[in-house]
């Protein structure tokens, strides 16, 4: 009979977990000894091994982040690494380690958590519900060149990202707290751009010389992409300093390759760049949705909301401290959360926290089987909890 026990592993003792994640994700044969040095950058995570008979088959590693969530930041796991050796999977243990994950992260006050399936439906049953896909905007540079003929009030400086980043970082920190679900890791992990400074960093300034916006990006090769992993700006005046700093390299690359949260729209931003064959807008195509729930309803009193009220019975079959029934309530655009006898509906966790992220169309809940939901409750929670768009960001 298998003897099957869950432990936490830190230090060098994380090896097993980032042997396995490197067979799974990764092409292989290669380079694994790449991936043990980013030990250190590691020591943050809360790492969870399942043994069977006290061998390593399956992990995950739990990220600590910090994420907006409708204008707060608030703390949030971000779930890494979930594997199992293939001679070890089907027999339920990424489920075991994921419900006792979501204990952990109720014990060290996470009160959200996110990640990128493996499978949605996998996940679904585990209380988390799909964000909109990633998307990409592919054009050319050279249709960007009618830019270059503007004298924009600012400039651009290129540097390395391992030599700019901590203009990056605060950056991301400043801009963070505009944009709805966006999460950053932790700074030790970021440190990892200083051993691998694989991007370049592009950073525009007004005439104050204040950062206003960054692009982190690398080259694939003369006539082939510009492959932009960060695109974020202050304001226009950084937008279009930051377009025309691509434009100048309409000689050098054949397409650039940028990543647009939903909340923006690059076709409207210079005519003819999406204009026939020329460019496309599509779906990011490695693990382009994320996925997020709810870990402590209870713990959510402080995100900006809208106005009104409205009360739920909340049922969540992973996260037994979440079984109650909840008033909700703006008090003036602040939400405050408490318990209560009486409810307007009833919700899977699913269907709450597609509520809280704002990316769910209610009259689709029957048909997900998330809840039941009268029309006048309806219309307290768009009135409480507004559509939104959640953009993470945060690859993990």
């Amino acid at each position: 009979m298998k003897e099957i026990r869950i432990e936490e592993l830190q230090g060098d003792n994380i090896d097993p977990i980032l042997e396995m994640a490197f067979y799974a994700f990764f092409s292989t044969p290669g380079n694994l000894e790449q991936m043990i040095k980013n030990k250190p950058f590691f020591k943050e995570d809360l790492c969870l091994a399942l043994y069977e008979n006290d061998v390593v088959v399956a992990g995950l590693m739990c990220k600590p982040i910090m994420q907006n969530v409708r204008g707060v930041i608030k703390p949030m796991c971000g779930v890494a690494e979930v594997v199992t050796k293939p001679e070890a999977r089907r027999q339920g243990y990424s489920k075991k380690l994921m419900i006792l994950a979501l204990k952990k992260m109720k014990e060290q006050g996470q009160i959200f958590s996110t990640l990128y399936p493996f499978k949605e439906s996998f996940y679904e049953k585990l209380g988390y519900i799909t964000f909109h896909q990633y998307r990409n905007a592919i054009f050319s540079p050279a249709s960007l060149v009618s830019l270059l003929k503007e004298k924009y009030e600012g400039r651009v400086e290129r540097v390395n990202i391992k030599d700019g980043l901590d203009t990056y970082l605060n950056f991301l920190e400043k801009i963070q707290k505009k944009i709805h679900g966006m999460g950053i890791k932790h700074r030790t992990e970021q440190e990892r751009f200083k051993e691998s400074p694989n991007f370049w960093l592009a950073i525009a300034r007004n005439n104050e010389d204040e950062v206003i916006g960054i692009m982190t990006y690398r080259i694939t090769g003369f006539w082939k992409e510009i492959k932009v992993r960060s695109f974020f700006y202050d304001n226009s005046l950084a937008k279009y300093l930051l377009l025309q700093w691509l434009a100048h390299h309409s000689d050098q690359v054949r397409e650039v390759h940028l990543p647009v949260p939903h909340h923006t729209y690059p076709e409207t931003w210079n005519n003819d760049t999406f204009w026939g064959e020329k460019g496309k807008i599509v779906n990011r195509e490695w693990v382009p949705s994320v996925m997020g729930r709810v870990v402590s309803v209870d713990e959510l009193s402080g995100i900006n909301v809208g106005k009104g009220n409205v009360s739920t019975k909340i049922t969540d079959e992973q996260c037994e401290w979440n079984n109650n029934s909840y008033a909700f309530t703006s008090n003036d655009g602040i939400l405050e959360v408490s318990e209560t006898s009486e409810y307007d509906c009833e919700l899977t966790i699913q269907g709450f926290s597609a509520i809280v992220y704002g990316c769910y169309n209610l009259e689709d809940y029957p048909f997900k089987k998330w809840g039941t939901i009268s029309e006048e409750a309806k219309t307290k929670i768009k009135n409480l909890f507004p559509p939104a768009y959640p953009y993470l960001h945060a690859d993990f």
